[in-house]
């Protein structure tokens, strides 16, 4: 046993478990809050918007306070690597969820709208994970070679994730349009399988400190992001299950 194991934690890894649940708190609140604003002015404008500042604020946030401890060039590349594919999913859902809002229960044209987001989301994760081994393969020195992988692929798919958020205001809408005990009830336990995903993303996060990672004390943002942006694909699941619930 070492040293740092008989020790146990140290005081500041705590404090920096609390950072992180701070800045999962803090993304909740404003994505939250700002989603049902919108949903109240269900407006094709306003909701295009609202995705843009999200996205810009989301994707420019966790690129910023990269919290994967890499070599430069190697944190670059993956943050451009990241960033490329977290614009393209956010583009996707800007260009269905405006349309869908506004034609809710528009049928069978709504329903391919709303899963075509779900092949653009596969397809993107599929060349995320390809682009990540070619750039590990041409590493000279290919150390940490497992690491370095796992941080570009996580990146990646936190950044094409976070774009499900945008799915927010439709999934409020639906909840508006549901009716019948049926729908109530099939809602409420969508919500609440989301609500265990997100808090499960939200406690494994603040156990991801390590020497690694916790260098450098705003790197807590970061990683206080992740599991709110990954948390993006449960929404966007949450709103497909109960669009075929309700509609």
């Amino acid at each position: 046993m070492s040293e740092k194991d008989v020790r146990g934690p140290r005081p500041e890894d705590s404090g920096r478990g609390k950072g992180v649940i701070g800045v999962q708190l803090i993304a909740y609140s404003m994505l939250l809050l700002s989603g049902l604003a919108v949903s109240l002015w269900p407006v094709p404008a306003v909701i295009l918007c609202w995705i843009i500042v999200v996205g810009a604020a989301m994707l420019g946030a966790l690129l910023f306070w990269w919290p994967f401890d890499d070599t430069v060039t190697t944190s670059l590349v993956e943050r451009g690597v990241s960033g490329v594919t977290g614009l393209c999913a956010f583009v996707a859902s800007a260009v269905v969820v405006p349309r869908l809002v506004m034609e809710v229960d528009a049928g069978s044209e709504s329903r391919a709208s709303l899963t075509s987001w779900a092949v653009v989301f596969g397809a993107l994760v599929t060349v995320l994970v390809i682009i990540a081994f070619i750039t590990q393969m041409l590493r000279r020195v290919r150390s940490h070679l497992i690491r370095s992988l796992s941080h570009a692929v996580f990146g990646g798919i936190a950044c094409v994730s976070a774009a499900g958020w945008s799915f927010l205001p439709l999934l409020i809408g639906i909840a508006k349009s549901a009716g019948g005990v049926k729908h109530v009830v099939g809602f409420v336990l969508v919500v609440l399988v989301v609500l265990v995903i997100l808090l499960s993303l939200g406690a494994a996060a603040s156990s991801w400190w390590n020497e690694d990672t916790a260098k450098e004390a705003y790197a807590r943002v970061g990683i206080g992001l992740l599991p709110v942006m990954v948390g993006g694909i449960a929404v966007y699941m949450a709103t497909l299950a109960t669009y075929f619930l309700v509609f």
